[in-house]
């Protein structure tokens, strides 16, 4: 029998690579003679990364460059020769700060435009770079300026580029000179730059963004839109995914010459021939920490369980999670659904014991059989 494990990351448990390890072993553990093919999978915000070095043979390169609050790192990116692969979170992730340190005036994502320029510097003609998991509301303006972008205020003076000066930009200067590049960001949201669903309303509190706060990048970024319409004639207002990882794929596609917004699991897909590999499976199963209405917009285990569907392949989901009820799970038409935390004695044991948990789901499966 051939089983496909497709899986995301269960986020502040296990990576995708040790999720799918799990999974198998468990299945070997019962049953060594299935076939079986690990496929750690992202949608383009952190943990892309990961996945890529785990499938595809990308040379690793290391640079030094700041985190979000300008602290000397080490961070890596991916190399092809011609396209580097940089994920957002290495520089600009949230991960580096903890909860007292959050600032989403102050923080900013010129680590993420060191790395850009480093790669840009080598030779690199393609950047595709995976958004997600930042803690900053910078617009990108912060990348920006590290790629040689001035942000002026109405005195004419050169200002910052954090969160905290959006509305004191008044004008915006290019480089003098730059070489031809192609930029495809990996988004795995649609949200747009302000509103009800922009950047600082739905993403600002988990960046500990107040109340005031969020009213000022709001009306910021009503600003900024408006400043670029007027001076680069493009509408970022109305981008798709323009919101996703404080509003980055807006400013880099406003500012930008050739910009592309993708769906993260979709390039995905294609690097990674996902579609053939479902069709050879007998079984899929897929999984993420949590099973909610997101994961069904976009996000690995919806897109999966779509795919399945389309090659009439059974499949499994495994979660760490579930926040659907159970008519929408049963609208799904899934061949299995485990829980870790209903196995579990606690959340907090799922979450800590996620290896064990998915083992047992593994060997569920082979005793199925």
């Amino acid at each position: 029998m051939n089983v496909l494990i497709a899986c995301d990351k269960f986020k502040s448990s296990l990576t995708a690579t040790e999720v799918c390890q799990a999974l198998a072993d468990g299945i070997h553990d019962f049953d060594d003679t299935i076939h079986v093919v690990k496929l750690p999978l992202a949608d383009g915000g952190d943990g892309t990364l990961a996945v890529l070095k785990d499938q595809l043979q990308f040379s690793e390169k290391r640079i030094e460059t700041t985190d979000p609050l300008g602290r000397h790192i080490d961070v890596v990116y991916l190399s092809d020769g011609g396209t580097a692969y940089i994920e957002l979170a290495e520089a600009s992730g949230i991960q580096y700060l903890d909860h007292t340190e959050l600032d989403i005036l102050h923080a900013s994502t010129q680590g993420t435009g060191i790395i850009i320029n480093e790669a840009l510097r080598t030779g690199h003609t393609n950047i595709v770079l995976s958004i997600g998991g930042s803690c900053t509301n910078d617009l990108g303006i912060g990348i920006l300026g590290a790629l040689g972008f001035q942000f002026l205020n109405s005195a004419g003076e050169i200002i910052d580029p954090i969160g905290a000066n959006l509305l004191e930009i008044a004008d915006i200067k290019k480089p003098d000179s730059s070489d031809p590049v192609q930029f495809t960001i990996l988004c795995d949201v649609e949200n747009l730059l302000y509103g009800k669903d922009g950047a600082a309303a739905v993403y600002g509190p988990q960046k500990g963004a107040s109340s005031s706060d969020i009213e000022y990048l709001e009306k910021a970024a009503k600003h900024f839109s408006t400043l670029v319409e007027k001076k680069f004639q493009k509408d970022i207002a109305n981008l798709k995914g323009g919101g996703a990882a404080g509003g980055i794929a807006s400013g880099l596609y406003g500012l930008l010459d050739s910009v592309v917004i993708q769906n993260g699991f979709d390039f995905i897909t294609e690097k990674l021939d996902v579609k053939s590999k479902i069709e050879w499976a007998d079984l899929v199963i897929t999984g993420e920490g949590k099973f909610d209405a997101q994961s069904l917009e976009g996000k690995v285990v919806g897109k999966m369980i779509e795919l399945s569907r389309e090659s009439k392949t059974p499949i499994w989901v495994v979660a760490g999670v579930v926040e659907l009820a159970e008519m929408e799970i049963n609208q799904l038409h899934l061949d299995g659904c485990y829980v870790l935390s209903e196995m579990a004695s606690s959340l907090e044991d799922s979450m800590q014991n996620a290896s064990k948990y998915l083992k047992e789901v593994g060997s569920l499966f082979s005793r199925s059989l």
